[in-house]
């Protein structure tokens, strides 16, 4: 230690008898050649020691000083140590630092059960392939079974700067249940059972419990057209010209022939569709299938395929991602708002097919573009009607304006306060579409041809039209500057990020 010791090694010589240019001895004062610099945050002390007055202090009196003269706390005596067994003379040297807050955790819920199993069918395995066999959807609870537990948030620990003055910490946020229908909370609040016998459903952010309705063996001429405002459950397939409507999930085991089935929430088919130009499927979450063959599907969600996609108009607000290496779409239209991931477009023999991104966007665009004409229109409007009422005004400011003429003024004044009202509202309406445009920008992604793209694929994103005139391998088509640009497919990847 050098804090009760200065030694020629590590202070510079400084003659006591030194005299000022005036001839006088030079006076010594405590702080002198000491610099003090307090960050702006309060949160860091650097300290300078000036070569010239380093002899006359240790490393105690330099301690001492920051703290009675300067009222610091949290000194780092092993950093003011280094000042002189390192030489740091001349220079900010870092030697105290406040202690930063710990903000408190959000709370959480931890849940009892895996509700991954909802998301069954997305869970790929290596290679781009699901588990078909072993996949499980369908999520069953019995009555009065716990749900979730709910951790309350923490208040963090407080800081202080180098003053020694307080800093809060910003305690954890409350969270609730995601407490949908079919469930019911503790009377402390902290824990979520299910209300019934049935299944788990995601209902928007909500977790629900549903109950189920079962068909045993196929929908056909014995069961008839099938109609339950919960979830329903299909253990064989569906027939051609028969109906299924389910208030939530729809699951079905075998396979879907040209019949129309719609749903509320997911649709889960283990078998795939046969539509015979016939088929509808409709969902308000996600439609997860073995294959699509000549039919429409749309989902809110996403649409998840095992094989292939051919001939079919397919229409989902998500992504559309056919899995595995032999993955295909081919003819048809097939649209997504997000991303459209498979092995193969088209075929070698050219077959025509359509692969789209962004087409809700597009008519967001179109929206856009027609607002902003009529928007234009009225303000025009708005803008003769002031010049004609500052005219009439100026006319009976000098009365010069003839009594009949009064009401068309007042019919002015009230006709510009209306358009004003409109002209504000709409361009509250094209401030909300233009939101809604960059924020669905910011997920979009391209089309990825993980294997080929044959010719004769048009590829279309955000009405922006390419078509495929040679065979393109491995390859990501992106728009790029109102242009779509062909990037590298990598392994890993599904689509090239705006």
């Amino acid at each position: 230690m050098v804090d009760e010791q200065k030694t020629a090694e590590n202070v510079p010589d400084i003659k006591e008898d030194e005299t000022s240019e005036a001839g006088g001895a030079k006076e010594f004062v405590w702080g002198d050649g000491i610099g003090v610099d307090v960050s702006a945050s309060l949160m860091s002390v650097k300290l300078e020691v000036d070569f010239e007055y380093a002899e006359n202090y240790t490393v105690n009196d330099l301690v001492l000083f920051l703290e009675q003269q300067n009222n610091i706390h949290h000194i780092d005596k092993q950093a003011v140590e280094s000042i002189f067994t390192e030489k740091l003379f001349n220079k900010e040297v870092v030697v105290a630092k406040g202690i930063q807050p710990k903000n408190g955790e959000n709370g959480r819920v931890d849940w009892e059960i895996d509700l991954s199993i909802l998301d069954g069918a997305k869970l790929i395995e290596r290679g781009g392939r699901v588990d078909w066999k072993e996949q499980h959807h369908i999520l069953q609870v019995q009555e009065d079974q716990l749900l979730a537990r709910l951790i309350d948030p923490t208040m963090g620990e407080s800081g202080e700067n180098v003053y020694g003055q307080e800093i809060p910490a910003t305690p954890g946020k409350e969270v609730k249940f995601p407490a949908g229908k079919g469930v019911r909370i503790s009377e402390d609040q902290k824990e979520m059972y299910a209300a019934m016998t049935g299944v788990v459903c995601r209902d928007g952010d909500k977790i629900s419990i549903t109950e189920v309705y079962t068909v045993p063996g196929d929908v056909n001429f014995k069961t008839g057209n099938v109609q339950y405002e919960e979830s329903i459950v299909v253990t064989g397939g569906v027939l051609a010209d028969f109906k299924i409507h389910a208030g939530h999930d729809l699951h079905i085991n075998g396979l879907v022939e040209g019949a129309e089935l719609v749903a509320g929430g997911n649709i889960y088919i283990n078998g795939g569709i046969q539509g015979n130009d016939k088929a509808l499927v409709k969902a308000g979450g996600d439609v997860t299938v073995k294959f699509i063959n000549n039919a429409t599907v749309e989902a809110r969600g996403d649409v998840v395929v095992e094989s292939a996609i051919t001939n079919s108009k397919v229409r989902s607000l998500g992504r559309i991602v056919v899995n595995g290496n032999k993955a295909v779409i081919v003819g048809g239209h097939v649209s997504a708002e997000k991303e459209i991931s498979t092995a193969v477009i088209g075929s070698e023999i050219g077959v025509k097919t359509n692969v789209e991104i962004g087409e809700q966007l597009l008519r967001l665009k179109e929206q856009k573009n027609c607002e902003e004409k009529k928007i234009k229109i009225l303000i025009q409007n708005h803008r003769k009607m002031k010049e004609a009422l500052h005219t009439i005004n100026k006319m009976k400011e000098m009365n010069k304006l003839p009594p009949d003429k009064e009401p068309l003024r007042l019919k002015l004044v009230r006709s510009g306060m209306q358009l004003q009202g409109e002209i504000k509202k709409m361009q509250v309406e094209i401030k909300s579409i233009e939101d809604q445009i960059q924020a669905g920008r910011k997920q979009q992604k391209g089309v990825a041809a993980r294997e080929i793209a044959w010719p004769g694929t048009i590829v279309q994103i955000m009405g922006v039209k390419y078509l495929v005139h040679a065979q393109n391998t491995k390859v990501i088509f992106a728009l790029l500057a109102n242009e779509i640009e062909l990037y590298a497919y990598k392994e890993g990847e599904s689509g090239k990020s705006k």
